[in-house]
């Protein structure tokens, strides 16, 4: 369809260029006849090729003319078939368009997706490691106590050890007493010697 229009524009363009060329040949024909006064051989001789280049150009025009006509756009299945694919290709087109702004709406929503769950991580990891510095923080504070604990019951069995050495003691001294012949339990009496 296209060639017809090219080849029929041409032949339109060439048509017109065959009207000028025709016109000025009849101006000079009208201008030649018109200067000479008296009609000589040479005249008729440039007469006579003017007249059969006219005549020449009209036969050419007419064919043109024919052919232009000919080759006109005209509604046929071949044209009918290209605006059936010219169609076909419109709704590809379109559905293309569609598909690209649907992938772009995906690809902006997994973006979107992608920022949050990197933020939610980058929280959960601040949490963690909050928590992981509350732990060592926690065990610092078992491992004192831990410490203390200790040292308060290694100062709880020195303790039981010095009472139960004084205790010891004690007894000892009360043996000696009874022994010396001291009453320890009342100690208003005086020594009794035996």
């Amino acid at each position: 369809m296209k060639k017809a229009e090219t080849y029929a524009n041409e032949c339109q363009v060439e048509l017109g260029k065959v009207r000028v060329e025709n016109s000025e040949l009849d101006r000079l024909n009208v201008s030649v006849v018109g200067l000479a006064t008296q009609p000589s051989t040479y005249d008729y001789i440039i007469q006579a090729n003017l007249e059969k280049q006219v005549k020449e150009l009209n036969v050419r025009i007419v064919d043109l003319e024919t052919k232009s006509y000919a080759s006109s756009p005209r509604p046929t299945t071949t044209s009918r078939r290209m605006e059936s694919r010219i169609e076909e290709l419109t709704s590809q087109l379109n559905q293309t368009n569609k598909d690209k702004t649907d992938n772009s709406r995906l690809q902006r929503s997994a973006d979107k997706i992608a920022r949050d769950a990197k933020f939610q991580l980058a929280e959960s990891d601040r949490a963690r490691a909050k928590l992981e510095e509350e732990r060592k923080a926690y065990e610092a504070q078992l491992q004192s106590l831990r410490q203390a604990m200790d040292a308060m019951q290694t100062e709880e069995s020195n303790l039981q050890a010095a009472k139960r050495r004084a205790e010891r003691e004690a007894g000892d001294y009360k043996q000696k007493a009874l022994k010396f012949g001291f009453s320890i339990t009342n100690p208003s009496k005086t020594l009794i010697v035996v």
